[in-house]
């Protein structure tokens, strides 16, 4: 038996405007020509249906990346801040950088989804041995916006990822990053933080595969949603029998700040080495009634306790970030968030 799929008007609008591209965007005009967009049949997308979030997207957009042309290969000391724009209608773009051994380096994207866009950034990035990457991640997508931006990072023998996202949400916002770490001596931390007031929907997805021994990984995320917000994290550590000795530590939190708020979780661990120091947790709860109160007491009103809470309990991830500047535009991207769920 035979089934054909009916392509929606956004599968369509995306293959159009593929129409001809080589690479990464080649394959991915195959892969929704073939198989459609992700929906909640797909193990890896249950909780962030892309084909029903789209469905309105019709006629090819653009993608304007302000910063990057082409593959680069990055240099010591370089400051790479890249905005990719998303307009109307359905659009992809990629990029391939190179950070070169010994070399360290700061890359900020910055990720905006126009209102009725369905926008697809990629980048692959190869991180030479010794070499250091402080990758940050910022969205500011439009509500009526369907982004995703994913990263396929390879690290090399004692290079060294430092990763920080804020995510304020979408119709549907997706960033996946997936890490190649081949241990000796090289060392993952991946932060993260999201916010989400009514009708905006995030979801974190992670893959780092420890292929090496000694390998280090850390990553804390930590979200925040209101009523009618929806969250998703899914994180997995794959630890192979050649990568004794690692050490590497998933943590989820989050704060459901209404009743209607909706979070789903799946951290993961599939480890076939057996001489290795391995965990996750995931914890979702509210906001400390006990500290609003004594807030409260202080004299603050009720509004304003409850956003230095948010805000508080949302900071950790962020602390880890290097550049002071670079760290307060991050929170005062969170703050502006803070008063739709107060």
């Amino acid at each position: 038996m035979t089934v054909t799929l009916t392509h929606t008007p956004a599968e369509l609008a995306l293959i159009d405007a593929l129409d001809g591209a080589t690479g990464w965007r080649a394959q991915l005009r195959e892969a929704t020509q073939r198989d459609g967009l992700p929906t909640r049949r797909n193990e890896l997308w249950k909780w962030s249906d892309l084909r029903r979030a789209a469905n309105d997207v019709s006629g090819a957009g653009r993608i304007d990346v302000t910063g990057l042309n082409g593959r680069v290969t990055l240099q010591d000391g370089d400051r790479l801040e890249l905005v990719i724009s998303a307009s109307a209608g359905a659009s992809a773009a990629d990029a391939s950088l190179i950070v070169p051994a010994g070399a360290s380096v700061l890359l900020v994207e910055t990720l905006k989804g126009g209102a009725g866009s369905l926008g697809n950034w990629h980048v692959s990035i190869r991180v030479e041995a010794g070499a250091r990457l402080d990758r940050i991640v910022l969205t500011e997508h439009d509500a009526d916006a369907v982004f995703v931006g994913s990263a396929e990072i390879e690290l090399a023998e004692g290079a060294t990822l430092n990763q920080t996202m804020v995510d304020t949400g979408a119709r549907l916002s997706r960033n996946e990053t997936h890490v190649t770490h081949p241990g000796q001596g090289a060392s993952i931390d991946m932060g993260g933080a999201y916010i989400l007031a009514a009708g905006r929907h995030a979801d974190t997805t992670n893959l780092v595969h420890h292929t090496g021994p000694g390998g280090v990984t850390r990553q804390l995320v930590k979200g925040a949603v209101a009523s009618g917000g929806h969250g998703v994290f899914q994180g997995k550590f794959v630890v192979d029998r050649a990568a004794q000795q690692t050490d590497a530590r998933m943590t989820h939190r989050a704060l459901m700040l209404g009743e209607k708020a909706e979070i789903d979780a799946k951290p993961e661990l599939e480890i076939y080495a057996d001489d290795v120091q391995c965990a996750h947790g995931n914890a979702l709860g509210t906001l400390d009634e006990t500290a609003l109160f004594y807030m409260r007491q202080r004299g603050l009103p009720e509004a304003k306790a409850r956003a230095l809470l948010i805000e508080s309990y949302l900071a950790e991830p962020l602390d880890r970030v290097r550049d002071e500047a670079l760290r307060e535009t991050l929170k005062a991207s969170l703050r502006a968030r803070l008063g739709a769920l107060t």
